[in-house]
């Protein structure tokens, strides 16, 4: 089984895979996108957070309206400590509104997936597969060819890998790296654990002190807290230490939850004790804990065949909210390189059906990681060090926690200097949009404007 026209497939139905068929769909790109659970939208995970570079990237996409719809601004985090005594207030949020003219938003990603799923457009219907597992991916002739675990098969030109931390399809890349010889062959476990995080969605309603927009962070010793507070409902997310680092897989069961709860169940989420770790859980809507594994992948791509996005190329902890974020950009960049690679095989053969060679693609792929590569591996490093710092690592970390951070006027100082970094974040540029956001900072990367 060969493919006869270029054809991408996106292994993966989360907000990456999603964000990636909107941009394939933009782009005049066939792709066929294969999601193991049985629905494209289902009710499961915790919220995320976006931020202004991946809010822009998606009011690009046209989901401007239907995002704020679902979503609530963030504003000051209020912090403590693990006594409840306040740490200094974090002005990160309006600094954001104030430079690049819009807050962070929490959403679930139960609406994040529904919002990307349903604003994809009618013909793109046909191309999002549920129910498929992945099992394994075959070299062939002109592309590969991804195997189900149902038995079906499905030929494309390229697969995008964007399966998450734990990627088969990254697995099945090294495979095909060491088969073929290939010095470009990533560790087998690339990623390192450090901390477990418990995430708990429960309801606004259970604390006076819980409106729209709040946030509070609980710190000290060994373990963290982060919660964000919608319309409706709040999320919770608590970070432990575990005893010592491990790459090996960490499978949790309900009972391990419960022994957190037990360990630090007195835990004050909000200022004022109005809130405890124990009473959040205790009126849980869903709940899961999880490893945060950490680490930037080596390779991101294998002979012009195979490429990675998101959480399969990179991990961070959720303590910047970069994950998700930075894989929406991911995206950015590899349809812009994708699209470029596209445009130059039809314009150099002047066939409007063309494909890029296999080398063609490698070069584009290659261009995509060299893009990405510093500013994730500077973001991970940030995502741990604060991580380390929230959960006082070192008398260092406590110190700086403590006596430091709370300085509006550092606080002010190192966002400056961020914002010329995330003013360079890029666009698509291959559609003609609207420029939706704009503060102090002017974007290093215009979007092309439409032409009425």
């Amino acid at each position: 089984m060969t493919c006869t026209h270029f054809r991408a497939i996106i292994v993966g139905g989360g907000p990456v895979g999603l964000t990636a068929a909107h941009a394939l769909s933009r782009a005049g790109v066939d792709f066929l996108l294969l999601e193991r659970r049985p629905n494209m939208v289902v009710d499961a995970g915790s919220n995320l957070v976006l931020l202004p570079m991946a809010l822009r990237t998606l009011y690009q996409l046209g989901l401007r309206s239907v995002l704020e719809s679902v979503s609530s601004p963030l504003g000051t985090i209020n912090r403590i400590d693990h006594h409840g005594r306040p740490l200094g207030d974090m002005k990160w949020f309006e600094l954001d509104m104030e430079n690049f003219g819009a807050h962070p938003r929490v959403i679930s990603r139960h609406q994040l997936t529904k919002s990307l799923y349903e604003g994809l457009p009618s013909d793109a219907e046909p191309k999002m597969l549920p129910n498929k597992k992945v099992s394994g991916i075959n070299k062939t002739s002109d592309g590969v060819l991804v195997n189900c675990a149902d038995g079906t098969a499905y030929a494309g030109s390229i697969v995008i890998a964007a399966d998450g931390a734990h990627s088969l399809i990254r697995d099945c890349m090294r495979n095909l790296a060491l088969e073929a010889d290939s010095l470009d062959v990533n560790d087998e476990k690339p990623f390192l654990t450090t901390y477990r995080a418990l995430w708990i969605r429960f309801p606004t309603s259970i604390s006076s002190g819980l409106q729209v927009g709040t946030t509070c962070e609980t710190h000290g010793r060994n373990l963290a807290t982060q919660l964000f507070a919608g319309e409706d409902t709040a999320v919770i997310g608590v970070y432990e230490r575990l005893d010592k680092p491990t790459r090996e897989r960490i499978r949790f069961t309900e009972s391990d939850q419960d022994d957190l709860i037990e360990r630090w169940g007195d835990l004050p989420l909000l200022q004022d004790g109005q809130l405890s770790l124990r009473h959040a859980y205790k009126a849980k809507m869903q709940s899961g804990l999880v490893s945060l594994e950490e680490g930037v992948v080596q390779h991101w791509s294998w002979d012009g065949r195979v490429v990675l996005a998101g959480d399969a190329a990179h991990k961070f902890t959720p303590s910047t909210a970069a994950g998700c974020n930075n894989g929406i950009i991911d995206v950015v960049a590899l349809a812009n390189e994708l699209h470029s690679a596209i445009e130059q095989a039809r314009a150099s053969s002047q066939d409007p059906e063309a494909s890029p060679t296999r080398l063609q693609l490698a070069s584009a792929f290659q261009t995509y990681q060299d893009a990405r590569y510093l500013a994730v591996t500077a973001g991970r490093k940030l995502a741990g060090n604060v991580t380390a710092m929230a959960t006082w690592q070192t008398e260092v970390h406590k110190f700086l926690d403590r006596r430091v951070f709370s300085f509006q006027s550092l606080q002010r100082l190192m966002a400056r200097h961020a914002s010329s970094r995330i003013a360079q974040t890029p666009v698509f540029d291959f559609f003609d949009s609207e420029e939706h956001m704009a503060g102090k900072v002017p974007w290093s990367v215009p979007i092309t404007p439409k032409v009425n």
